[in-house]
């Protein structure tokens, strides 16, 4: 969504502005009177503003596959992709065969806490899983090191059932699964732009789970991290010969050295926009302000 602004001159009106926007809610409403907009809670004004320090990788998706960062390189559309519209400029359009490869991960190789923020539009699809992300790992793992899949949903119900994969490989390989199902799963996420963010944080080794700015509940136990089944918090991730990443699908549409894809791996058909990767854990109110800033076009 694009939304055009004229700024008001004149102290004396600029002073009135302020006091009119601290009465509404700013962050619920794409509406504003004639002016700058006000800033969401934290004083952000654009997503921009939004830990940057922190944002390793950024994919606007307009008209290029390529990071803006600079840091993800190699990036190569294959199969049937396109462009769309999105909620901020355009956006990147999959298909029954279409995805995006890059040659070289850059920081997300060596990431040890996580946020990854992205916008999603896409419908319902029957058997399998579609691929969202991956960092691949080039052991001879039938998993890759990091990756978001959605499942498919062939009941009348609109929730959606996601699943986020990381690791810590070190003297032994421990594999961490965050699979909100049942009623866990976020409902009304289907024919519309949805905004999705997960975060994992080292210190305190807990995962966070966001839907349009706002924290989600996860199952007892899928917060907190453990390396082991002594209860040792699981701490700084260590992902193990990641090489490669993709968008729109799993590793094993790369072909070699990994196996063909197997009949339930699935490509993204859906649209995807502004999709952000940091190295730390953003805050309940970061997540909230990339959500609504990015929703209105800022």
């Amino acid at each position: 969504m694009r939304i055009e602004y004229k700024k008001w001159f004149g102290s004396g009106v600029l002073i009135m502005g302020l006091v009119f926007f601290s009465c509404t809610e700013p962050d619920l409403s794409d509406d504003f009177p004639p002016g700058d907009p006000p800033p969401v809670p934290g004083g952000y004004n654009n997503s921009s503003e939004v830990s940057p320090t922190n944002l390793v990788a950024h994919f606007t998706f307009d008209g290029t596959v390529d990071d803006v960062k600079g840091a993800i390189t190699g990036g190569v559309a294959n199969g049937n992709t396109s462009w769309v519209e999105g909620v901020k400029g355009q956006a990147y359009k999959g298909s029954t065969n279409g995805f995006i490869s890059y040659t070289n991960p850059g920081p997300i190789a060596t990431l040890t806490s996580f946020t990854v923020s992205m916008w999603i539009n896409t419908e319902k699809h029957d058997g399998g899983a579609q691929g969202i992300f991956a960092l691949t790992k080039e052991d001879g793992s039938f998993w890759g090191n990091f990756f978001m899949i959605i499942e498919g949903n062939n009941s009348t119900e609109n929730r959606m059932f996601m699943k986020l994969h990381f690791e810590k490989n070190g003297a032994t390989n421990a594999e961490h699964w965050i699979e909100p199902g049942g009623e866990f799963r976020p409902d009304n996420m289907y024919g519309g732009w949805r905004h999705i963010a997960w975060t994992y944080d080292a210190a305190s080794s807990q995962v966070g789970f966001y839907i349009n700015g706002e924290r989600r509940n996860l199952p007892t136990g899928a917060e907190t991290r453990t390396a082991d089944a002594s209860g040792t918090p699981l701490g700084e991730l260590r992902f193990k010969d990641a090489t490669r990443f993709v968008i729109g699908g799993f590793q094993n549409q790369l072909g070699t050295p990994y196996n063909n894809p197997e009949p339930w791996m699935l490509t993204y058909t859906g649209a995807l926009d502004e999709f952000r990767i940091y190295n730390k854990a953003l805050s309940a109110q970061e997540v909230s302000a990339l959500a609504v800033l990015e929703r209105q076009g800022r």
